[in-house]
């Protein structure tokens, strides 16, 4: 395109002959017929930037997510811990109760081996048996959330990324196609 400008102007100001002029466009029409201008260089051009783009975008989600899995995973033992120091309180808390209990019954002379003494240290340890066995539940439950967004997490990596290869390569046949009908 440039040499049939300049071939053009050329020859609209002397410098340059009928022949020059020829040449030039004949030149010009040939490279436009061919299919290589700026055009669609920079058609090009914008479609690998779109392509990089859609797997760059792709890869920082997928690792967004991936970092959430490995938060969620690193959530497993200090969810554990907590459970540990739940069923700890609960155990010491009972231990407490009986020793209170067993200390106003012996001070007020009542024999501890046997009746509502009994009776009161059996009811504390059920409860405490409860208790535990609840926390348990509770861990587990909490474990199993964590573990679930984990994978979850994880799934939604694999996904961002293939979906960010497939946008790549949509964004790549669509400016192939723009290519082919300019040529």
């Amino acid at each position: 395109m440039t040499e049939l400008a300049v071939g053009l102007f050329g020859s609209l100001f002397g410098g340059g002959t009928a022949a020059a002029a020829t040449g030039a466009a004949t030149t010009g029409v040939a490279a436009a017929s061919g299919g290589f201008s700026l055009s669609s260089l920079l058609g090009g051009a914008a479609t690998v930037l779109g392509a990089v783009s859609s797997i760059s975008a792709a890869n920082a989600k997928a690792e967004e997510y991936r970092l959430a899995a490995d938060d969620a995973a690193r959530q497993v033992p200090l969810e554990t811990l907590k459970g540990v120091n739940r069923r700890a309180a609960i155990k010491q808390e009972m231990m407490d109760s009986v020793g209170e209990m067993d200390v106003s019954a012996a001070a007020s002379g009542v024999d501890l081996t046997f009746g509502t003494p009994t009776q009161a240290r059996k009811e504390a340890f059920r409860q405490a048996d409860f208790a535990t066995s609840q926390a348990v539940g509770e861990e587990q439950t909490q474990v199993a959330r964590l573990n679930e967004r984990e994978a979850n997490y994880r799934k939604m990596a694999k996904r961002a990324k293939s979906s960010g290869i497939f946008d790549a390569l949509t964004t790549v046949a669509g400016g192939i196609g723009k290519l082919s009908d300019i040529g």
